[in-house]
């Protein structure tokens, strides 16, 4: 008969603990730093915390691995090798400090064995934490021996949507945005209608607008091999706002030569030629630029998400001492970080900009709670407007005073999870002690 001490049952015991501990990771806290308040810097600063984290709980510096001498169009490269090693991560602050840098404190889950740069997995993962983003695509396309084309184009939608965001037709968006225009003016709800037939209500969050250019400069063969057809590409690209317009993101990817050989006809060999531009040389850094475009969206987005979205903010009317008020308010708030005055004009039209983890309708309340004369015009997932004498937000309901029926309500409603935790250890200590039972029983 085989018999367990103590310490072996202990041993038994742990095993499911130990394993479900190494699943977790290793949990680190980690600070990143980018100089300005620039909307760059906000990215810059998370890919440095991210970074760290990885350098603290996996020991590796994933900054060795990218160019030194230019980190900044490595950054987003930097960004998604780190969420292969972080599982999770959790902002504990952020926000622009008094010597002018941004900073970023978070609280990781740091695992081992990092996932490609370009791999679609990382980026479905981080697609379904962060709400995938709406894209629309417009590349134009100038390249010498192919009639409208649409290579570029047509080799985003398809990795975008391998990636876990959705693509939005435009041209489908606006017919359907005709036909519900139609349908909300038919059932009398003419202002609806009205919005919808001039295209105000979004149907996208980005915009990709962008442009490749391509020559075909003849024949090239090196070392006596098959001559094949010589490419010169570039693409200059930029990504806007959907709901404000703004230009989030810019970028110039210089002329790169493609040498193609084996094709039988001048649209396939563009069409590879554009493949080879879009996905790189794996042997030479930066030279995938539909990759690094995708891998700045991405990153882009996780720290309008994560940190905020950036929000911009239009009075009409609005004097500066009725702005520098606002401003100081908004920053008392925990869900708000930096908040920048953008331009006054108490005549006009003023702006003011911040960054909030608060949605537009909730941002609205508080901003109608500081300036009680404001009311919201317009609102939309980064961008409100708001007028004299329009109609306030709906103010937050009170919370129930502690002694009332609907606050025990609450308070046992709070504790109910860790009840439900401590039954699922309970009944997780009674299976392994059943097993444990029917181990010792085997080996009699």
């Amino acid at each position: 008969m085989k018999r367990y001490n103590i310490s072996q049952l202990t041993t038994l015991l742990a095993i499911p603990m130990l394993m479900s501990s190494i699943s977790m990771g290793i949990e680190v806290e980690a600070e990143g730093r980018a100089a300005g308040d620039a909307p760059s810097a906000r990215t810059q600063a998370l890919t440095d915390a991210l970074r760290e984290a990885v350098r603290t709980g996996a020991g590796v510096d994933l900054v060795s691995e990218s160019a030194m001498e230019n980190y900044e169009l490595t950054m987003d490269r930097t960004f998604t090798k780190a969420r292969g090693y972080v599982k999770k991560y959790e902002v504990l602050s952020s926000g622009l400090s008094d010597d002018g840098f941004y900073t970023v404190t978070i609280k990781a889950d740091v695992g081992e064995g990092p996932i490609a740069a370009n791999d679609t997995m990382t980026f479905q993962m981080m697609a379904k934490e962060h709400e995938s983003p709406r894209v629309a695509i417009m590349i134009e396309e100038e390249i010498e021996g192919v009639k409208n084309g649409t290579l570029g184009g047509d080799w985003l939608r398809n990795h975008l949507s391998q990636c876990g965001l959705q693509v939005v037709d435009l041209e489908n968006a606006q017919g359907q945005g005709g036909m519900l225009a139609k349908r909300a003016q038919t059932l009398g709800r003419k202002t609806e209608g009205e919005l919808r037939s001039q295209g105000l209500v979004s149907s996208c969050d980005y915009i990709i607008e962008g442009k490749i250019i391509g020559s075909a400069e003849g024949t090239q063969s090196y070392y006596g091999s098959k001559p094949g057809k010589k490419y010169s590409l570039g693409f200059d690209v930029k990504v806007r706002d959907a709901a404000t317009g703004s230009i989030v993101l810019t970028e110039n990817f210089q002329s790169r030569d493609i040498v193609i050989r084996n094709v039988s006809s001048d649209t396939a060999a563009a069409r590879e030629a554009v493949r080879q531009f879009m996905e790189g040389n794996k042997h030479k850094e930066n030279t995938d630029a539909g990759w690094m475009l995708i891998r700045r969206i991405f990153s882009h987005w996780a720290a309008e998400m994560d940190l905020g979205a950036t929000i911009k903010l239009e009075f009409v009317g609005l004097d500066l001492e009725s702005a520098d008020k606002l401003k100081a308010e908004l920053e008392k708030q925990t869900a708000i970080g930096s908040v920048w005055i953008r331009s006054i004009d108490a005549e006009g039209v003023s702006v003011v900009e911040c960054e909030s983890r608060l949605n537009s309708t909730d941002l609205a309340k508080v901003i109608n709670a500081v300036l009680p004369g404001y009311g919201p015009d317009r609102t939309e997932k980064r961008y409100l407007s708001f007028r004299p004498g329009a109609a306030p937000a709906e103010a937050t309901p009170a919370a129930a005073p502690a002694a009332t029926p609907e606050a025990v309500a609450t308070e046992t409603e709070e504790s109910s999870p860790w009840l439900m935790i401590g039954g699922i250890i309970a009944a997780v200590g009674v299976a392994l002690g059943l097993f444990c039972l029917k181990l010792i029983k085997k080996n009699k």
